[in-house]
């Protein structure tokens, strides 16, 4: 599918206050904010694991791993990095400015920072599952997997990953439920993202649940991989419903304007490129 129509059909969701657009760490990267591997590596190397190659599940599982080495009384000393690790007073870059912009009926993001909350003005934020019984709000800011502000409570580790449907039924039941109308889009996450195949095995079961694969709308994730393998991680993303935004192919008329965004990142300023379209 041409970018020019992915970004036509993007558009007519936001027209219908039918777009989600989910943040990942790539985009808190542009404010300095340490990547998801960057804070991973901070537990791996008081372990002494090594760390040059991470696998897609040893994100998940060094932080498990820590913490149960962690003799501290109630594991103070885990919550304590990772809380040193999160706690960053960074501002808000272009790139969460744009998407707030943008306005979209939701943003999810599975960031800890506070960089979106700053700059979503008119959404009711939702940090914790009892937030969702206090607000009727028709625009939300979704933190799903917790805010630096309450450590204790954040997804990180490997268990909080896979008892995240018991731990936060609320949360899965309602972002699933958007599934049905609504069009994602992702930003900011990595093709091996443990969160972006979390996303995708959603889609996929409400594809297959409601036997609706053929008509269902499309999704859209703008890939930040330059990896030899694309290609075919595109193709399985997209056999799951999931429509591949290269950002490393970009036509040429965009790649000329994205030397102009003022990022640091080359990558920020590819993704935000192309979000810009969403308003012009």
């Amino acid at each position: 599918m041409e970018l020019e129509h992915m970004i036509e059909n993007m558009k007519k969701a936001l027209k219908r206050d039918k777009l989600v657009i989910f943040v990942g760490a790539g985009v808190s990267k542009n404010s300095g904010i340490p990547t998801w591997g960057q804070m991973v590596r901070q537990f791996a190397e008081r372990m002494d694991y090594p760390v040059n190659r991470l696998s897609t599940t040893e994100y998940i599982r060094i932080p498990q791993y820590f913490y149960g080495m962690d003799q501290s009384e109630h594991h103070e000393e885990y919550y304590r990095i990772l809380q040193e690790t999160i706690s960053m007073d960074m501002k808000p870059n272009l790139l969460n400015e744009l998407i707030a912009q943008i306005h979209p009926k939701h943003i999810v993001t599975t960031n800890y920072d506070k960089l979106m909350d700053e700059v979503a003005d008119g959404y009711e934020i939702i940090r914790e599952e009892k937030d969702f019984l206090k607000t009727s709000a028709n625009h939300y800011l979704i933190k799903m997997h917790g805010d630096m502000d309450q450590v204790r409570h954040i997804v990180f580790k490997e268990d909080d990953y896979l008892q995240y449907s018991e731990t936060h039924r609320l949360t899965e039941t309602f972002l699933k439920s958007l599934l049905i109308d609504h069009v994602f889009v992702f930003v900011g996450y990595s093709l091996n993202d443990y969160n972006l195949n979390t996303f995708t095995s959603w889609i996929d079961y409400i594809a297959q649940e409601m036997n609706v694969k053929e008509h269902m709308h499309k999704n859209y994730f703008l890939s930040s991989s330059n990896h030899a393998s694309k290609q075919y991680l595109h193709r399985y993303y997209q056999n799951k419903g999931l429509q591949v935004i290269d950002l490393y192919n970009l036509p040429t008329e965009l790649e000329q304007k994205m030397q102009e965004v003022p990022l640091e990142e080359e990558l920020g300023r590819r993704t935000y490129i192309v979000l810009q379209q969403l308003i012009n």
